[in-house]
């Protein structure tokens, strides 16, 4: 993901009193979030066991609260991204949360089911062994700018799901978005269930530091680096959903104009500002050409009137503005290709046009960091081993993406790499399935949610042993005697035969007793 970045102080001028005002803000924000957090520990000791029916019935409340909200969820996104497609806002930010709500809805009870594990009949008798996943109690979601409501109220269905209750906190990058997600929760869910906690900088870092028993982050690696740190001197665990470069690698029977245009629209998706979208393409060496222009044409077709502001959304803020225009100068000074479709910004525009840069130098920053943005590098490649080994160089990605006719080229390139995901003639998608657990490796990120595997993830897998009759329990335990002894040297030490004659002694006895004792 990205930076989930806070605004800097300027300490002189009048911007002092507004830096003294933002402190006791935070300072209030700091003692609202310790008294919803006691509230919410207490209330968790009190029921740390909610009923699955409990559990739906909150889940169930998701999808009414959006579809209420819908309108201030649109023009929240527009106010904070100078610009944000309705039909995007729509399709990324609400309507998979219902998926992810029904999916969870429609399964929780099956996960809540103890899941038998084995117990030895020759020295445990009649006893059974069992796991149950239990709640893990107060879970705290530092959210990501790029997708405000996506990352805030997916990973909350997950823990609502395996029976927790939640803080959120939004990114301050997003602020109208914040606002209206404060609103609809504290609206929708009591303060003790589900909670959003406002702040600015001294909040964000306090946020980490607080006892919970699972913080999920979603942002950047050098912040979630911090982030995991802070975490660990209460020894939290974390989910961090870190991002990186997802590289989407071409073969030669790939190499199509609908190929292009799909990889361009996934550009295009809140303007390259998405942890999972193509960073840079690889493609055959003896297709550079054909493929770029390929590329070039459907980001020309489709995007390069008003820069695609229809389809995608503002830059966030004019500092990253700033940072991706000057890779594309770094590019340029270094005598790279580059191609831009659309036009210049004017004013505070920032709907930023597209670029596409055709085999840029690897020590390019834009090669070196994760782009987050409207530029989309490719890379040649002469066999499937040279583009193995260029994914190979770099940090696990969050996603890698294939486009191949090929099973033997995909299966080459997926059992040689890693990655959190992967998808297959498509980008992306493997992180929108409720079903599929998302999350990254490495540098990428730790943990995961959606789904089966978030239930677990913000559950504590409680192993139970229950004791029933006959087996060897009483030799094991001290005082130990001749019964131990026997034990050890006629059975444990003994050849297989004798083993199998003291098991057929008592194993038929045990098994009626655990079955229908």
């Amino acid at each position: 993901m990205v930076v989930q970045e806070l605004p800097q102080r300027i300490e002189i001028g009048s911007e002092d009193l507004r830096a003294q005002s933002s402190a006791k803000s935070d300072a209030a924000a700091i003692a609202n979030l310790n008294r919803i957090f006691k509230l919410q520990k207490a209330a968790f000791l009190k029921n740390p066991y909610p009923s699955a029916e409990d559990r739906i019935e909150l889940m169930k409340r998701v999808e009414p609260m959006l579809r209420k909200h819908r309108k201030s969820i649109l023009a929240a996104l527009d106010a904070d991204f100078g610009g944000h497609s309705a039909s995007g806002g729509d399709l990324l930010e609400i309507l998979g949360m219902f998926d992810r709500a029904k999916y969870n809805i429609a399964n929780v009870k099956k996960w809540m089911q103890p899941i038998a594990k084995q117990a030895n009949p020759v020295t445990l008798g009649s006893a059974k062994a069992y796991l149950k996943y239990h709640p893990k109690g107060v879970i705290g979601n530092m959210v990501s700018w790029n997708f405000p409501f996506d990352i805030g109220i997916g990973p909350t269905l997950d823990a609502l799901a395996a029976g927790n209750r939640v803080i959120i906190k939004p990114s301050d990058l997003a602020p109208a978005c914040g606002q209206v997600m404060l609103e609809m929760i504290s609206e929708t869910f009591d303060e003790d269930t589900v909670a959003v906690a406002i702040g600015e900088l001294e909040l964000s870092k306090y946020f980490a530091t607080l006892p919970w028993d699972h913080l999920v982050y979603t942002g950047s690696g050098v912040v979630g680096k911090q982030v995991m740190t802070a975490a660990a001197q209460n020894l939290v665990p974390v989910t961090l959903e870190l991002g990186g470069k997802c590289p989407v690698v071409i073969d030669k029977t790939s190499v199509t104009a609908e190929t292009a245009a799909e990889i361009a629209g996934v550009k295009v998706v809140k303007r390259g500002q998405m942890c999972v979208t193509a960073d840079y393409c690889l493609v055959p060496e003896t297709h550079l050409e054909d493929f770029t222009d390929k590329i070039v044409s459907a980001f020309q077709q489709n995007f390069s009137e008003n820069n695609g502001a229809d389809h995608s959304c503002g830059i966030i803020s004019q500092r990253h503005l700033a940072r991706l225009n000057n890779l594309i100068e770094d590019a340029r000074a270094a005598g790279t290709e580059v191609i831009q479709i659309g036009k210049d910004l004017e004013g505070d525009d920032r709907h930023m046009p597209f670029y596409v840069v055709v085999n840029p130098s690897d020590d390019l920053r834009m090669m070196q960091e994760e782009i987050f943005g409207p530029i989309l590098p490719i890379k040649p490649y002469k066999e499937v081993r040279d583009a193995i080994a260029y994914i190979n160089r770099g940090d696990q990605p969050l996603g890698l993406y294939i486009y191949s006719q090929d099973q033997h080229f995909v299966d080459t390139l997926t059992e040689n790499t890693q990655s959190g995901g992967v998808s297959v003639n498509v980008c992306s998608l493997q992180a929108a399935q409720p079903s599929l657990p998302f999350g990254g490796i490495g540098a990428s990120g730790m943990g995961i949610h959606h789904g089966e595997e978030a239930f677990k993830e913000f559950s504590n897998p409680r192993g139970y042993f229950i004791r029933g009759k006959g087996g060897t329990i009483d030799r094991i335990t001290p005082p130990y005697g001749n019964s131990t002894t026997d034990l050890i040297e006629n059975v444990a030490y003994a050849g297989l035969l004798d083993q199998l004659k003291f098991a057929l002694k008592v194993v038929p006895k045990n098994l009626i007793q655990r079955f229908f004792g």
